[in-house]
């Protein structure tokens, strides 16, 4: 604290010491040119304050942009997806699955120590992927202090895998993705099921599939998984270990958009 007061020595002719006292610190206060008087002390909490404001600030934009610098995504427009972009009419399912949808995001945002997974089941094209960005983007665009969100499109993560096996200089191993998952407060799992078809056998999950998504499931406990899967194939598609995890805390987080009809093909 004496510090600044001997700064103010050393620079008599710059700054004068007055006879007032800071109704703060009860130290006498500094006349500064074009400023006034002033308190060193008050002075320099000012400036710690603005320093911690600012790192403050740092860390919640990198926070956030953690979904855009690390998500996996099939397809780019991804990203742009929200509920008021899951355009439904009233008083049909999928205007229901869009309101569980966001009692869901609701949950994750207010209770970010909430462990629960989610599971949204059904058909291709019926909207489970958008409904999945949409819980993201809405707790990575309000939650305060920011919780880190990522997508992770299946085929994708395990594309990337499978890639650095060849090549030494890529983040993608196995360790630093289990490592990251295990770090982030929200994780979309997208499309559940479809590696098991990169190994030739749509039926059964290869052991290196199996191995990861345990990993994953074991350490993370808040996870949204969007899947064709139903539960029976779940189970015959995944060990009981694997099956166990994914299940885990979703009652009554559970959407089914069996009904819905395949918006792909309605679009030609």
């Amino acid at each position: 604290m004496s510090d600044f007061y001997s700064l103010a020595g050393a620079f008599k002719n710059i700054f004068e010491t007055t006879k007032d006292e800071c109704p703060i610190h009860h130290k006498p206060m500094i006349e500064a040119p074009r400023v006034g008087k002033i308190c060193p002390l008050c002075e320099k909490e000012k400036l710690d304050n603005a320093e911690k404001e600012m790192v403050r600030k740092i860390y919640e934009d990198n926070a956030r942009k953690t979904l855009l610098r690390k998500s996996l995504v099939d397809d780019p427009a991804t990203y742009a997806c929200t509920f008021d972009s899951y355009i439904v009419k009233n008083a049909t399912l999928e205007a229901n699955l869009r309101q569980q949808a966001r009692l869901i995001a609701g949950q994750y945002l207010k209770c970010p120590d909430a462990k629960f997974n989610t599971i949204l089941s059904g058909p291709p094209g019926v909207g489970k992927t958008h409904l999945a960005m949409a819980i993201l983007n809405a707790v990575n665009d309000n939650a305060h202090p920011p919780q880190k969100c990522v997508f992770m499109n299946v085929v994708s993560l395990f594309m990337q895998l499978r890639a650095s096996f060849d090549d030494s200089t890529s983040w993608w191993t196995e360790k630093n993705v289990e490592r990251f998952l295990k770090d982030v407060d929200l994780v979309v799992i997208d499309d559940l099921g479809s590696e098991s078809a990169m190994s030739g056998n749509a039926r059964d999950a290869t052991q290196f599939v199996q191995t990861i998504l345990y990993n994953i499931t074991n350490s993370q406990r808040r996870i949204i998984f969007t899947t064709n899967l139903t539960q029976n194939k779940l189970v015959k598609t995944y060990n009981s270990k694997v099956v166990s995890r994914i299940l885990r805390g979703t009652k009554g987080h559970i959407l089914n958009f069996n009904g819905i009809k395949d918006k792909r093909i309605e679009a030609f």
